[in-house]
């Protein structure tokens, strides 16, 4: 679930942040962008928050009471939102409705 709601705030950044949004590029272009790749504002926006939360979970490594909860959240939200992440860009990207 944190995973999930922590890449909302993905989509407001993109938002109210004026990040461009890439174009939609051509299907089988899974292994190169060509000459026009995403901005990097956009992988920005999409790692900021994992990194965020990682960080914060390595913080509280040295305070053992936090660091029962904080790291298991850590590592359960880590796949949960890279399949997200990927889910939400492959979308962005890739998705054309024929």
């Amino acid at each position: 679930m944190l995973g999930f709601f922590c890449y909302l705030s993905v989509l407001l950044w993109q938002h109210y942040g004026n990040v461009p949004q890439p174009r939609v590029y051509p299907h089988g272009s899974f292994t190169s962008f060509g000459p026009d790749p995403p901005p990097a504002s956009y992988w920005v926006s999409w790692a900021a928050p994992a990194v965020v939360v990682v960080a914060c979970g390595v913080m509280t490594v040295p305070w053992r009471p936090a660091r029962q909860f904080a790291l298991p959240s850590v590592f359960a939200f880590v796949p949960m939102a890279a399949m997200v992440a990927w889910f939400m860009i492959g979308m962005e990207l890739f998705f054309t409705p024929d």
